[in-house]
């Protein structure tokens, strides 16, 4: 059963509960008063009845034309001495005669059921002076509240009835309302399913409420499936693109070694050792794009407590022995504590230097500082690394993050880069929640700002 239909039969079922409590209260409601009215009627008359003859004239028989005027085809008028029997009795149906005579002291009314048919009877006592003499008796049958009751009952049923069916109708067209975003996203899922071209759903509710809300989430995701599925598509050219160029050197040089490599020996030591430095390229290459995919994945990091001066001087000690370029490390304080993961934060420092390495030929000098709020106390931790190289054009530097991205194409080639490092750096800071920058002029240097929040 669609959620369209189980809206509107909830509705339902939830109006017909409604509905049967409320017939029901109206039904024993109508009974109750109505009952309560005739009572009244009956000793009203009844009183004006005594008001109009003498208890003795009654006994004796007379004045009987005055109690023939108060009675009624469906009523029973009958007289009751002070122990009950019956001293004077009119009728206009000779059933009302079967209900048994009651003395009573005050008024009271009883209601009866004789044979079939609902009887009211109503006593009043009956006093001379301020002795109790008797009890007058009105009996009347009920065939009016029937006929009553009948109709009410037909008027509830068929109110009842277009209420159920305009329950119904209205049910399903305000389901149908309410899950109109819902159809609308479903319908949404299924062009993309098929055309598998992402496309968000149009926003017509301006109220705010949750059913604008989910659709702005979909649409939000939508966004986002978006950009991922650009970001995949645009990973896979690039990584193409880049295992194109070192696998067409490769063939080239196979081919060469194929043709003259075996009675060349010159060309086929130069074959060789072109293969292996674009295989050792492509192998740096794809460590790089497994680096970055996994970096994407937004996978759990290992935080520990680490003291960034030591850190980034054996950082600086290890590039110095392998490249033999000066790197200084200047700190403010002795000790900068931050919680991070050693690793990337490794890879990190690894990357920059490597990059400051490549592009310039005097030392680099890493500047660690502690960044406080306005109430001093400690935010984070500052980490710049400068360079006095050949600098990135003032142009360049909005795209230098960029994955594949290279300012000088065959720069690149010469230094070994592939475009991602400064890909994977700020990936790495961004899962820190830090912050990276890049100044630069032409000819000058470089600087690299990294900031690092605490955890």
């Amino acid at each position: 059963m669609s959620i369209k239909h189980k809206i509107a039969g909830l509705a339902t079922l939830w109006l017909v509960g409604i509905l049967i409590v409320v017939n029901l209260s109206i039904y024993f409601a109508f009974i109750h008063i109505t009952t309560d009215n005739e009572r009244d009627n009956l000793i009203n008359r009844a009183a004006s009845l005594l008001k109009k003859v003498q208890f003795s004239e009654v006994v004796q028989g007379k004045n009987m034309d005055v109690f023939q005027s108060f009675l009624l085809e469906n009523n029973m008028i009958r007289l009751l001495d002070g122990t009950g029997h019956t001293l004077q009795e009119l009728h206009g149906d000779d059933r009302l005669t079967a209900i048994e005579t009651k003395s009573v002291q005050s008024d009271e009314s009883e209601l009866y059921q004789l044979r079939g048919v609902k009887v009211l009877v109503a006593r009043v006592p009956v006093h001379v002076g301020d002795q109790l003499v008797g009890t007058l008796e009105i009996a009347e049958k009920l065939d009016s509240l029937a006929e009553n009751i009948a109709i009410l009952i037909s008027i509830l049923m068929l109110t009842s009835l277009g209420a159920i069916g305009m329950s119904v109708i209205g049910g399903l067209w305000l389901s149908k309302w309410i899950l109109r975003p819902i159809t609308s996203m479903v319908k949404t899922m299924e062009d993309i399913e098929k055309s598998l071209v992402i496309h968000k759903i149009p926003m017509q509710n301006s109220g705010k409420d949750e059913l604008y809300s989910m659709v702005s989430t979909f649409n939000r995701m939508m966004d986002r499936l978006q950009v991922s599925f650009y970001r995949q598509q645009q990973f896979v050219y690039d990584a193409s693109h880049e295992l194109k160029t070192p696998l067409t050197i490769i063939v080239g040089y196979a081919r060469m070694l194929q043709r003259w490599g075996l009675q060349d020996a010159e060309k086929g030591r130069e074959a060789v050792a072109n293969i292996y430095t674009e295989a050792e390229r492509m192998k740096h290459l794809t460590q790089q794009l497994l680096d970055l995919a996994s970096l994407e994945q937004e996978q759990q990091l290992k935080f520990e407590q680490i003291d960034f001066v030591s850190f980034s001087k054996n950082t600086a000690a290890l590039l110095h022995d392998s490249y033999q370029r000066e790197v200084i490390v200047q700190n403010t304080v002795d000790t900068i504590l931050c919680r991070a993961d050693a690793a990337k934060m490794k890879q990190l420092l690894v990357i920059l230097l490597d990059n400051a390495i490549k592009y310039s030929n005097d030392e680099i000098t890493i500047l660690l500082t502690e960044e406080k709020s306005m109430n001093g106390e400690l935010d984070g931790i500052e980490i710049r690394i400068r360079d006095r190289g050949i600098g990135i054009p003032l142009e360049e530097l909005p795209r230098v993050f960029e994955r594949f991205y290279r300012v000088d194409s065959s720069r690149f080639r010469k230094t070994g880069g592939t475009g991602l490092g400064l890909s994977i750096a700020s990936e790495i800071v961004k899962l820190h929640n830090g912050t990276i920058d890049i100044q630069s002029a032409k000819h000058v240097g470089t600087e690299v700002i990294v900031f690092l929040p605490l955890l």
